[in-house]
């Protein structure tokens, strides 16, 4: 067809001699009601043409364009893995993700951008008629202020590491806090350690998660020994991680072991017991959490709750798709929690 347009389905509908209605389901996959001969006829026809489905048209015909707005940075290694998750669940399914977050990575760590930025990104995926939503915690947030256009629109949204404190407006994927705190908790206590410290993030309105991890610790600790725990948290723009490790490590009398909400409070940890003279585990332990790609090369090797991020991804993905097809998509918002495991290394030891 050199010097015409692109291919049309009426050109592969005559290459193979069928009709466009038998071309078109074929094309789409609804191989069932036809022979064998008849679709890989009409898919050689495709291919020998370079026919290609038009997802606009296709869009406007069904009302679905099978795309995702996916609102998760590839911050560090846990949140990478969630979106390999996602991608493998919606790729398998033929819905395209796209990707889109509020600043540079790096800095995410040590700022905190208004609600603003986050609502932009929203609206610029709804503009392109997004299928569906899967947002990290400070994009469910944001979400706040646009979930009743999207309830109006029936657009599924499914937020990570996010629970809302009121009525839950949008499904819930999120580590088992409970458990896991617990699980941390039987851990130093099975030690000896009695004096245990807990080092928190920043613990903003969308770290809610940090919140519950850390509550969820100190009660363990008390039901379990009947201690308290003293905790500590990051400033509002993470940037004096060195400084809190120190205060805790400089205590009288000084904890035995420390749990952090995340392995990256476990990194300060670790700075300030070198500057300080502090072993680890001899004179401390340290127990983080997620088992993010540089736990294991820690020296010694970080003890940490071990997070399944990928199945997360994976069953956020699906919830989504859940939501457009099937008899779940009128049940209402619901919370998934996924375990974790606890990883015994070399940061711990007896009191």
């Amino acid at each position: 067809m050199a010097g015409s347009t692109a291919p049309r389905l009426k050109d592969v509908a005559q290459a193979a001699n069928v009709s466009m209605s038998a071309a078109s389901r074929i094309l789409r996959g609804e191989s069932d009601r036809f022979g064998e001969e008849t679709c890989q006829r009409v898919l050689e026809a495709a291919r020998q043409l370079g026919w290609r489905r038009n997802l606009l048209v296709n869009g406007m015909q069904t009302g679905r364009t099978k795309m995702i707005g996916v609102m998760i940075p590839p911050f560090d290694s846990f949140w990478v893995d969630v979106l390999a998750g996602i991608h493998l669940v919606l790729a398998a399914a033929d819905y395209l993700p796209i990707t889109v977050w509020v600043g540079d990575c790096q800095e995410i760590p040590h700022f905190e951008k208004g609600d603003e930025q986050g609502l932009e990104q929203i609206s610029r995926l709804l503009d392109r008629r997004v299928d569906g939503l899967i947002l990290w915690p400070s994009f469910a947030v944001a979400y706040y202020g646009h979930f009743r256009e999207l309830i109006e629109r029936r657009v599924p949204v499914v937020v990570i590491d996010h629970e809302y404190s009121e009525d839950q407006i949008a499904d819930s994927i999120e580590t088992d806090e409970q458990r896991s705190a617990k699980a941390v908790a039987e851990h130093l206590i099975s030690l000896g350690h009695e004096n245990i410290a807990c080092f928190s993030s920043r613990e903003t309105a969308w770290q809610a998660w940090a919140v519950r991890r850390r509550e969820f610790f100190e009660k363990a600790v008390a039901d379990l020994k009947g201690v308290k725990v003293k905790s500590w948290r990051l400033n509002q723009w993470g940037s004096n991680g060195v400084e809190v490790a120190e205060e805790i490590l400089t205590q009288d009398p000084r904890p035995t072991a420390v749990f952090t909400v995340t392995d990256h409070e476990a990194l300060y940890i670790y700075e300030a017991a070198a500057s300080l003279g502090i072993r680890i585990p001899e004179d401390l332990s340290v127990v983080g959490f997620a088992d993010l790609d540089f736990a294991a090369a820690l020296q010694p090797p970080l003890t940490t709750m071990r997070q399944r991020p990928k199945e997360i991804g994976r069953r956020a993905a699906q919830l989504v798709l859940d939501r457009l097809d099937g008899d779940f998509a009128d049940n209402p918002p619901t919370t998934v929690r996924v375990g974790a495991e606890l990883i015994v290394r070399g940061s711990t030891q007896h009191s």
